[in-house]
């Protein structure tokens, strides 16, 4: 009589669990083939290892706890993916920079393909190397690594002065909210990248915005369904709505920054921005990079403002929490420059500002972008088969307490050695080798030049008592942190 009360969904369960079961014996008693293999936790089917990430408030620290068991390089398998992740900072430099051309391709998600118009090859930071893809980061280097005392550095600095006079504009008798900063970070690559200047209330401006911020939302986020295929019908409207948004983005690239200069454009004249180097190496004779992929790479190089505001926001929720930090920001500020107004030309001169911006990464240590082996290959003597998706744990790197004195504390002096800024050699936020974030150089740039400039006039307070700035990702919901901004 027993058996007549069971529901079929407990039916089905227990004949899951007799199955995993089973499968778990299996896999304890299995012998080991290939011994140069990495050591492998014991695997569900059809999930793999995937509910090993459950019960952590960033995936990666479950990495952390894997690695006590089976050591700094281990295999798991997430859904249907092979996956190896690696710890440590020898492993991780090994991967990036020593065998960096044997995992340089990028995973092919189904919804990173989605997100790009059906091909992630579109996308700077998710495509495999190429020499399309060496082309675009070649002619992408004179503008997010410009020259000191070249005439493009001064105009980038004169800009970021803009955009943070902008920002403390707005900070009178208003609250200083994510929008505004959005806006004007975007303004500064508008003008820097393409030669043009929106005004913060403008209209289509501002939905250009907010459809970069939500799409940047949307890319950060990690689902099973990158695993587990079969569950991406779950996500098709979320999808569809995100794909008519970077539709749109297109539109107003076309319509407000492209114009007709593609038309209009002379080939034999220089560059006077990153949009005139993009059409005259289309137009060139010798060349394999259509406008439509130029097009992409403008869009994406755009959207990098997106990344700057969203750790800007995260940077000042930092300080709102850390009143002491902020007034010695100020005093550094105060005895350096006096009453001069800040500029990035004095990052050398204030190490301690420098500092914590530093310090807001290392906090929020958003992830390297994983990614796969173009070919069979070992780290650390182990063998990583070709196909195999790379996992770099660089938030051990940023977070472990061998090597950070109480990392958990927000303290910039960390960065800091005989009164001068200094990079320990083991933090690698923006990972290494050819794949390396091509925007780190002004992510530091952008948000050195707004933070001084804030401090400069105001200290950063949040009415809100309690709170945790998330960390794991750069992104932050639209309706995040506010602050309010008190002059000195």
């Amino acid at each position: 009589m027993f058996f007549i009360h069971l529901t079929q969904f407990t039916l089905y369960l227990v004949a899951f669990v007799a199955i995993a079961t089973l499968f778990a014996i299996a896999e304890c008693f299995r012998v080991r083939k290939d011994d140069l293999r990495p050591p492998e936790p014991m695997k569900l089917p059809i999930i793999g290892h995937l509910h090993l990430m459950a019960g952590y408030q960033v995936p990666y620290q479950a990495f952390d706890a894997l690695a006590k068991k089976f050591g700094s390089v281990f295999r798991l398998q997430l859904g249907c993916v092979k996956c190896v992740v690696i710890n440590g900072q020898k492993n991780i430099r090994e991967a990036l920079v020593t065998k960096g051309h044997h995992f340089d391709s990028r995973p092919n998600f189904e919804r990173y393909r989605q997100l790009f118009c059906g091909d992630k090859e579109n996308s700077l930071a998710f495509c495999n190397w190429s020499n399309t893809q060496k082309v675009r980061r070649d002619m992408l280097k004179a503008y997010t690594f410009p020259r000191a005392f070249t005439n493009r550095y001064y105009s980038l600095e004169e800009l970021i002065s803009l955009g943070a006079q902008s920002i403390v504009e707005s900070c009178s008798g208003e609250a200083l909210t994510k929008g505004v900063i959005s806006r004007s970070c975007a303004n500064i690559f508008t003008r820097h990248f393409c030669s043009r200047n929106f005004g913060l209330n403008d209209a289509d401006f501002e939905e250009m915005v907010d459809n970069y911020d939500d799409i940047f939302y949307e890319v950060n986020q990690g689902y099973a369904a990158d695993f587990l295929p079969f569950l991406m019908p779950l996500h098709d409207r979320n999808l569809k709505r995100v794909n008519r948004l970077t539709h749109k983005i297109r539109d107003f690239v076309l319509t407000r920054i492209i114009e007709s200069r593609f038309e209009e454009s002379d080939p034999t004249s220089e560059p006077d921005d990153y949009v005139d180097s993009l059409i005259k190496y289309v137009k060139s004779e010798e060349t394999d990079l259509t406008w439509d992929s130029a097009l992409f790479a403008l869009e994406d190089i755009i959207g990098g403002h997106s990344a700057v505001a969203n750790f800007l926001v995260k940077l000042l929720a930092f300080l709102a929490k850390e009143p002491q930090v902020q007034l010695t920001i100020q005093e550094e500020i105060d005895r350096v420059l006096g009453s001069k107004e800040l500029t990035i030309s004095d990052r050398t001169l204030l190490p301690y500002t420098e500092a914590t911006i530093f310090e807001a990464i290392r906090l929020i240590a958003s992830p390297i972008v994983p990614r796969v082996a173009n070919r069979d290959s070992f780290i650390n003597g182990y063998h990583v088969e070709e196909g195999t998706v790379i996992f770099l744990n660089n938030y051990d790197l940023s977070m472990s307490e061998e090597l950070w004195d109480e990392p958990e504390k927000f303290k910039p002096e960390r960065f800091i050695r005989e009164e001068r800024f200094y990079k320990p050699d083991h933090f690698l936020p923006f990972g290494g080798g050819r794949r390396s974030c091509m925007g780190y150089k002004m992510v530091q740039l952008v948000s050195f030049g707004i933070l001084g400039g804030l401090m400069q006039k105001y200290t950063v307070l949040t009415d809100r008592p309690n709170y945790t700035v998330p960390v794991g990702s750069l992104a932050l919901p639209k309706d995040t942190f506010s602050f309010r901004c008190v002059r000195r």
